[in-house]
């Protein structure tokens, strides 16, 4: 009988058709016919170290000298230089209005600022997109919002020139953003009649490869994530993935989202599977623990192995302090135990799940990434604490949620707003251990398109002008 985990991941929640490029069928043979260069940015081994940080607080002032900062802070407490961080931009906002490049739609940092923040401390960023109103997307031609909005945002980008990354309407294939085919409105986590979108995922792929059409076409710097959530949701068997797979041609870099939040509700002395990072990149929800196949979606083996993208864990973190059924102090040690507790060779917490190498040595790992997950080129862990609407199953198997909760993701976070953290020191002492390892990178390897796709030869008398 399969391993499952014992609590399985419990996903992120916050709250006219007319092509310019070819639509690329998302059921082609998976395995690619001939060689497949490495993608843009992609390093020859090991992972970009990233990190998603709280810029909401960050309204007056020099905006520019303040993110500067909190990346070189998080840089330092962490020992270590980030490769990678990561932006939130609605584009456009709920009210369908566009930022620029320049300037942000809902008079938060713009990707400029934020993109010469990171520069500042050696790092690139990673800029994802969130399109409030998807369908602006399928309207697309000359004179459009978003033809012209996602044109001239292209053209700066490619006009800063240095490398940067573009993640677009991420998570996709769940149930709590506009551009998913559903919300999940009734709140009980299956997709009823009355609560699709109307944006299917035949509008999501050609709303991706219109935005790519900008990027490819003003920005070769820019290196393109699709990034789907891990799982799924909905009470169907369907393949989760493929359906929304916009095509080869337009994605350098293939993302995904993974959590752990303890979804089966946990209760004080539980301990967390070691192997639960692992098994949320190879499987899904419609699993059968009961055979010994994997019925769901292998995601590192079909993008990974067959596919050879680059992958990147985009967002992941752990998390229990929204947990109110449970006192300040079970949540608080609850939470460390996520992070970072440690049991035995088997049982440990989720820093060590998704960080672990061979190399490490003090501790060995179910399994280690850089054995295991090689083509996993990039993780970002969201350092980020804030309110939300948390869903879990209860004992009786009916859906409970904890509404506009305390959700603190950060490594070194605490379980009540405001007070302070119980445990931090802990927690950030073993992510620096962990990400000692020269495994992880703090650089990006900064290869321009060009020289991935060379141009054809010519023959000397072309090079001579005759």
């Amino acid at each position: 009988m399969k391993r499952h985990p014992l609590f399985p991941v419990c996903f992120a929640l916050s709250t006219l058709v007319a092509a310019c490029v070819s639509q690329a069928d998302p059921f082609s043979p998976d395995k690619p016919v001939g060689p497949v260069k490495p993608g843009l940015y992609e390093p020859a081994r090991g992972a970009y170290l990233g990190a998603a940080l709280d810029t909401t607080q960050i309204v007056g002032g020099d905006r520019m000298k303040q993110l500067t900062a909190q990346m070189s802070d998080f840089d330092k407490s962490t020992g270590r230089s980030h490769a990678l961080y990561m932006h939130f931009l609605h584009f456009p906002n709920p009210q369908g209005e566009f930022g620029t490049w320049n300037t942000d739609a809902n008079g938060w940092i713009p990707a400029s600022q934020f993109a010469q923040a990171t520069d500042n401390v050696g790092a690139t960023p990673i800029l994802t997109l969130e399109p409030f109103q998807p369908a602006t997307f399928l309207d697309w031609k000359p004179g459009s919002k978003a033809f012209e909005a996602t044109k001239s945002f292209a053209q700066s980008a490619g006009r800063w020139g240095k490398p940067v990354f573009i993640r677009f309407a991420h998570e996709m294939n769940g149930s709590w953003y506009p551009w998913a085919e559903w919300t999940d409105t009734n709140q009980n986590m299956k997709r009823d009649p009355g609560e699709d979108t109307g944006f299917t995922a035949a509008h999501y792929r050609q709303a991706y490869r219109n935005m790519a059409s900008m990027f490819r076409r003003y920005a070769p710097n820019a290196a393109l994530i699709w990034c789907p959530n891990s799982g799924l949701l909905g009470g169907e068997k369907r393949d989760v993935f493929r359906p929304f797979y916009p095509g080869d041609d337009v994605v350098d870099w293939v993302g995904i989202d993974i959590y752990e939040r303890g979804w089966t509700l946990p209760m004080p002395g539980a301990r967390l599977w070691g192997g639960q990072f692992a098994h949320n990149l190879t499987h899904d929800m419609t699993d059968d623990p009961n055979t010994p196949q994997n019925e769901s979606v292998n995601f590192y083996l079909l993008y990974g192995q067959w596919k050879k993208k680059p992958i990147m864990i985009c967002e992941t973190a752990a998390t229990l302090s929204f947990r109110t059924d449970l006192t300040v102090a079970q949540r608080a040690q609850m939470t460390r135990d996520w992070k970072i507790g440690q049991w035995n060779d088997s049982e440990y917490g989720w820093l060590q799940s998704v960080y672990g190498t061979s190399g490490h040595k003090t501790q060995k790992f179910v399994e280690p990434i850089d054995k295991q997950f090689p083509q996993v080129k990039a993780i970002v862990w969201f350092q980020i604490a804030k309110r939300e609407y948390i869903p879990a199953q209860s004992p009786t198997g009916q859906v409970a949620w904890f509404k506009n909760e305390w959700a603190d993701y950060r490594i070194g976070g605490g379980v009540e707003e405001g007070k302070p953290a119980l445990f931090a020191r802990q927690e950030i002492d073993l992510y620096r251990a962990l990400i000692r390892s020269p495994y992880y990178l703090s650089r990006v390897t900064a290869r321009p398109r060009a020289a991935q796709n060379p141009a054809p030869r010519r023959s000397n008398a072309a090079r001579n002008g005759g």
